[in-house]
């Protein structure tokens, strides 16, 4: 046995000694993961990112630091000189696989994650086992058709497995990123009804550059087109992305939602483009709304009863009907119930309603009498109003009324045409619900007039 060194136990031992610090740091995922602003939660999450360009190079960076566990990476091409200044590697990662690097490169910057790289197309994932096994599918690749073709193959299939899409726009005009839930209302179908027609087309309606108009740039002959913007612009977008998966991986969000950024217009008109009509009303950047568009030939309720007098038609979604239902003053206790009708005007002249606003705490309620918060009630229009670009709108109101077959009140009436005078640019309707029966109205040249239900 070799000999030891005894503790220097006197101040006369010590002064012989030479002291140097050794610096112990803890490193495991409960300390450094809190403290770094990544989340522990996450780290049982799979997520698959498809495409890692400038955009997706700078996602795949951001879930990364969130904290996810495993981030798989898809992209088929391999990293080029054109991509320096507006993607996350660097040189050294010239002509190598863009998938391979940005996996090699999260793993080398975050302990705990675990990343495999594909080199298959997006349409490649066709494959309902295959997209099963994840918690979140990301695609930034920016191809409308392929991105639309694989959302056909997810509906058609019946996977359930939640999507993100993102896209940037030319010229810093701004960005985009959706998602879609296959069991909520709304669907990346609904990015791209028509809000004039409430026809599908082929740009988005969330888009602030108008279609059909050469936007991209040709430097180095027809090999080298490419759209024209910088790094902020790519990370702004790949920031709205990564916050929709967050906030989804971590329970926050569970209906399908849309969020964009809006940027300047002065580079994009400088190249004589035009840009749409939700790019100069679009006040919400940042904001997450619903992708839900009453619209969307697909999430337009199928199950409805139609109301008419004369070349008048109202369509209630029988989920609306069933919402009033359940306002019913069935009780001796029940006061009365009132809220705002929320619809939108169909290309053939139908008006449907979308939704109610329902009673607020703030509500005067009697049981033969109510008065409104109005402006809380109004604040739902308006929120409606900015979700949907303005197609959804203010359409009426409605009450209750503790009799079996509801009758229009003098004050009733009276109100309605307070209400028709103020809004003569559209149709007002008003809803009576009694306890067996709910009646419809309108006003027609100042007479109330009820609309009464079509036979099946």
């Amino acid at each position: 046995m070799g000999s030891t060194i005894p503790f220097p136990n006197t101040i006369e031992k010590i002064l012989g000694w030479k002291i140097e610090p050794f610096i112990v740091e803890v490193m495991n995922t409960d300390r450094i993961m809190p403290r770094s602003g990544a989340n522990t939660s996450l780290t049982d999450k799979l997520a698959l990112l498809v495409g890692c360009g400038s955009v997706g190079s700078e996602l795949a960076d951001k879930l990364g630091a969130s904290g996810i566990g495993y981030l798989d990476i898809m992209d088929p091409d391999h990293f080029s000189v054109s991509n320096i200044y507006r993607h996350t590697l660097d040189q050294n990662f010239i002509n190598h696989p863009k998938s391979a690097s940005v996996a090699w490169h999260l793993t080398q910057k975050y302990p705990w994650i675990k990343s495999q790289r594909y080199t298959d197309y997006l349409l490649g994932l066709r494959s309902e086992k295959l997209l099963s096994k994840y918690d979140l599918i990301i695609i930034a690749i920016g191809s409308p058709t392929h991105e639309r073709l694989f959302h056909e193959y997810i509906s058609l299939s019946g996977a359930k497995t939640p999507v993100i899409y993102t896209w940037l726009e030319g010229y810093g005009v701004g960005g985009h990123a959706v998602l879609d839930v296959p069991s909520g209302k709304g669907c990346l179908r609904c990015a791209y009804v028509d809000t004039e027609t409430g026809k599908r087309g082929l740009g988005s309606n969330l888009n602030f550059l108008q279609s059909d108009q050469n936007i991209v740039k040709n430097y180095a002959g027809c090999g080298e087109m490419f759209l024209p913007y910088g790094a902020i612009s790519s990370t702004q977008t790949a920031l709205i992305a990564a916050d929709l998966a967050i906030n989804f991986l971590e329970g926050h969000i569970t209906e399908s939602v849309k969020t964009s950024w809006k940027g300047d217009r002065s580079s994009a008109e400088a190249e004589g483009l035009t840009l749409t009509r939700r790019y100069e009303n679009f006040n919400a950047s940042l904001q997450k709304q619903p992708l839900y568009h009453p619209l969307s030939d697909i999430c337009t309720p199928k199950e409805v009863i139609t109301y008419q007098h004369e070349n008048i038609r109202l369509c209630i979604p029988l989920a609306v009907l069933d919402q009033l239902s359940a306002h019913k003053q069935n009780t001796s206790s029940m006061p009365e119930a009132a809220g705002l009708l929320i619809g939108y005007i169909k290309a053939d002249g139908d008006v449907w309603i979308d939704r109610l606003t329902t009673p607020k705490a703030t509500d005067i309620r009697q049981r033969s009498y109510f008065k409104l918060d109005a402006k809380l009630h109004q604040k739902e229009v308006d929120e409606c109003f900015d979700g949907s670009d303005g197609v959804l709108g203010y359409l009426g109101t409605w009450h209750t009324h503790p009799q079996s077959i509801p009758v229009p009140s003098k004050l009733d009436v009276v109100d309605w045409k307070t209400h028709d005078q103020q809004n003569m640019e559209r149709q007002l309707f008003f809803i009576v619900v009694g306890l067996d029966k709910t009646s419809v109205y309108t006003i027609v040249n100042n007479q109330t007039v009820e609309l009464l239900p079509l036979e099946e």
